[in-house]
């Protein structure tokens, strides 16, 4: 404004400055609905590019879940596969090892079968009753071995334990002489079932047992023998012997391929990982596109004219402030008060603003004064509201 200032404009500058406040009141107006409308555009948005990544993920990881079983399937055929000619091949050597240790035991077990014929015919010749050529009796009257001593231990814990104990608690458990009588029982009869045999056997022909007792030490050596073979077979690692290439050429052939198989399915997880999903989300957002674009779009030109309104209202506040606040007071620069102004030098009142502002507020301090002194109605005496005496009503 130069020297001038607004208090020394005429109406031109008030209503200049009445515009500029209209203005001002109607960009704060717009801009409040533009940052309103911004923030619902965005949260919209959002809202949208939240399903987006939702969906994304969502379909990659299910694309990837179909991926991965899709190869574990052939793995898992394959590995089928594997067990089933493992098996095969375990059968056909189990069966080919048995014949190789019955073939190669054969001279072996034809001599325990001749020691054994040598046993029973010595049985025969000294008229020995057969029942007694069995391994429990042999172990009773010629024991050689610790097998021999147990099976010794174990007939007498029958014997002497569980047969008359047995006997007693099945009875109920009667009198504790009923249990000494049935040890005594007990120990005379199968005493006497003892040296009836012994008697028969043993004592008839000492010297028969004694050839019964070396021939048993053969047949225990001859046992080891054939336990010795057969677990040297069993643990001979080379199979060339038993004509398995067959299996062998399925099962490497069959690993090789589960391998193949895992590392094919590496490589196309790590694809799907590089490449893929990039694609399924470019697709994704392609889908999306329809209803993201428009909303960005609208959202870039409110936040556009957001941005304009919001300079201009700063540009408008710091013109008042710089050129009106100063000289008139922030609280006159409100469009009731430049009305007011304008009202006064619209009726000739004042040629100046300044004059018009002192007036306005002279009228103003008036006004506040009268209606300060006017009692209120509550307060005016009904005499005085009347303007009766009170003694004409008597």
């Amino acid at each position: 404004m130069g020297e001038d200032n607004i208090l020394s404009a005429g109406i031109d500058g008030l209503r200049e400055l009445k515009q500029m406040l209209v203005c001002l009141q109607e960009d704060k107006a717009k801009n409040a609905e533009l940052t309103e409308k911004e923030e619902q555009l965005e949260k919209q948005i959002q809202a949208l590019e939240k399903q987006l990544s939702d969906r994304i993920a969502s379909v990659a990881k299910a694309r990837g879940a179909e991926l991965s079983a899709t190869y574990d399937e052939q793995l898992d055929k394959t590995k089928n596969r594997l067990r089933k000619v493992r098996a095969k091949k375990d059968k056909q050597k189990s069966h080919q090892v048995t014949e190789r240790i019955a073939s190669e035991t054969a001279q072996v077990r034809e001599e325990r079968r001749q020691l054994y014929e040598q046993i029973a015919q010595l049985y025969k010749e000294n008229k020995i009753p057969r029942f007694l050529n069995n391994r429990f009796m042999h172990a009773i009257y010629v024991p050689q071995n610790i097998r021999d001593v147990l099976i010794i231990l174990l007939t007498l814990a029958v014997v002497l334990f569980l047969v008359p104990c047995g006997i007693y608690y099945a009875a109920f458990r009667p009198q504790t002489v009923f249990l000494i009588v049935l040890y005594i029982v007990t120990v005379l009869v199968f005493g006497g079932i003892y040296v009836a045999l012994n008697r028969i056997s043993k004592e008839r022909s000492p010297q028969t047992f004694e050839k019964i007792k070396a021939l048993r030490r053969e047949l225990d050596g001859n046992r080891k023998n054939i336990r010795r073979m057969e677990k040297a077979i069993r643990k001979d690692k080379d199979e060339s012997r038993y004509d398995l290439g067959k299996f062998n050429s399925e099962l490497q052939e069959l690993e090789e391929e589960s391998g193949r198989i895992a590392e094919e399915k590496k490589k196309a997880l790590k694809k799907f990982e590089g490449e893929t999903k990039a694609v399924i989300a470019a697709e994704l957002t392609a889908e999306f596109a329809g209803k993201l674009v428009p909303l960005r779009t609208e959202h870039d030109a409110v936040y556009e004219q957001q941005r304009r309104t919001e300079e201009s209202v700063k540009t408008l506040s710091m013109k008042l402030t710089n050129e009106y606040s100063s000289y008139l007071g922030k609280e006159n620069l409100d469009i009731s008060t430049v009305d007011g102004l304008i009202g006064i030098m619209e009726a000739g009142e004042a040629m100046t603003v300044k004059d018009a502002l002192s007036l306005y507020h002279s009228r103003a301090e008036e006004t506040v004064v009268e209606k300060a002194e006017v009692p209120a109605v509550e307060d005016v005496p009904e005499t005085q509201a009347t303007g009766d005496d009170p003694e004409n009503h008597i």
